[in-house]
């Protein structure tokens, strides 16, 4: 028997194991918890309950337990599509409803299978091994076409063309797919996914100003001077070669992950001696600082500067969607870093809990404008202030630009056409 076909064999009878099933189970809660790269096969037995040389008997590795995570999300969604077909064929529902029914099942799975998700989410490619990235890496093609057929049959209503199909099939698949990482735990997977449909179908806005009302007002205008800033902004540097320094960490930061990332490496990075390195930085840890509290300061002031200006609560949205949009590529790889470094963030001994504390006070900013518009009645109540930020910052956050390349302008107006006046509102 080759060994291909031996894993295959060991794989499918540890499928039917209540032991492995109950490995596999703890894994995926100390993976979900502590992430992989910080996840030993010792931590694994000693949550289990036996000697790390019984947990080999089941499984070769850690990496061997994560592709088996990562498989069984798979293959869940890879079912979907075929309810999706039976659905539209069948007649029964309308093609609005027939997304909002496969937006509910995508994010079902997601919070069913959280592990998996935060695998696939946050976890650097450059810590896993080929075999772990190939898993990392594998996508549902079938699932594609479901959101495409979907989306298509609704796009010839309502604003459907203006208001860019492809980012809504973008919008919808990743907020979904990664919801058990973007919302609190605990919450009603439906309930979720119906909010994420009703902001994006109906928008927000209940009388949406037009396009030259939006980009003339005081929070847009507040929001081209943050960019402006940003793009005049070098890092500061008290030597000759400290911001080379720090831009070879932010490049390794981001590919590896900081906890994956060395010291040497850095220097490396650099070309530059340890002892060099050292004599213009104090450690890994205060080059992580200074890269997050430039990040963080210039994220902060921009988000203040639009939601506290004094515009309407459409106007106020609808700049935070033009910061968020430019900040997504203009801060890539601080984003990666932070994305890498998300777990254990509510730890006050994180090195990523000072800026987790900012984006809990910018949420919190957000709710009161959302809060202020659903009593004046200029923002739909589809829910609390609390329950609907959470959209809005998962949505603004995406990379749309890893959307055939979608430039900045095509991003934003996108979000004008769905969250503030709704993709089928006519």
């Amino acid at each position: 028997m080759d060994s291909s076909l031996e894993k295959e064999v060991a794989v499918a009878a540890r499928t039917v194991s209540p032991r492995a099933d109950e490995i596999r189970r703890i894994a995926a809660d100390l993976f979900e918890r502590s992430g992989y790269a910080a996840t030993t096969m010792t931590d694994i037995a000693d949550a289990v309950g036996v000697f790390p040389g019984s947990l080999y008997h089941h499984f070769e590795s850690k990496e061997e337990l994560a592709v088996e995570i990562v498989a069984a999300l798979n293959r869940e969604l890879n079912r979907l599509p075929a309810v999706a077909t039976r659905r539209r064929t069948s007649g029964n529902s309308s093609a609005e409803e027939r997304i909002r029914q496969l937006a509910r099942e995508v994010t079902t799975v997601s919070m069913r299978n959280a592990a998996a998700v935060r695998l696939l989410s946050y976890e650097a490619p450059t810590v896993a091994t080929d075999r772990f990235r190939t898993a990392l890496q594998a996508r549902v093609p079938a699932l594609d076409r479901a959101w495409k057929t979907a989306v298509d049959a609704v796009a010839v209503t309502g604003r459907g063309a203006k208001a860019d199909p492809g980012l809504l099939r973008f919008t919808l698949h990743n907020v979904s797919l990664t919801a058990s990482v973007n919302y609190p735990p605990g919450q009603d997977p439906k309930k979720i996914a119906g909010q994420l449909c009703d902001a994006l179908f109906n928008g927000l806005v209940t009388d949406c100003p037009d396009d030259r009302t939006l980009n003339d007002s005081e929070a847009s205008r507040a929001a081209n001077n943050a960019i402006t800033r940003w793009r005049s902004l070098d890092r500061p540097s008290t030597s000759d070669n400290r911001a080379e320094i720090v831009a070879a960490a932010l490049r390794e930061f981001a590919r590896r992950g900081y906890e994956a990332t060395t010291i040497r490496d850095i220097a490396d990075a650099a070309g530059v001696r340890m002892g060099t390195l050292y004599r213009r930085v104090e450690s890994k840890e205060a080059i992580l600082r200074d890269i997050l509290e430039f990040y963080g300061s210039c994220l902060d002031q921009a988000v203040r500067a639009v939601l506290t200006i004094g515009s309407s609560e459409a106007e106020s949205l609808d700049a935070l969607g033009r910061v968020f949009v430019h900040a997504k590529r203009r801060f890539r790889q601080e984003s990666e870093i932070v994305k890498f470094g998300w777990s254990g963030r509510e730890a006050t001994t994180s090195p990523f809990h000072d800026y987790y504390l900012q984006t809990q006070e910018r949420l919190r900013l957000l709710e009161r404008v959302l809060g202020r518009g659903i009593r004046s009645g200029a923002i739909r109540h589809i829910g609390t202030p609390a329950e609907i930020a959470p959209h809005i910052r998962t949505v603004f956050w995406l990379p749309f630009q890893d959307f055939a390349r979608s430039s900045e302008n095509r991003s934003h107006q996108f979000l004008r056409e769905t969250l503030l006046r709704g993709f089928v509102t006519s």
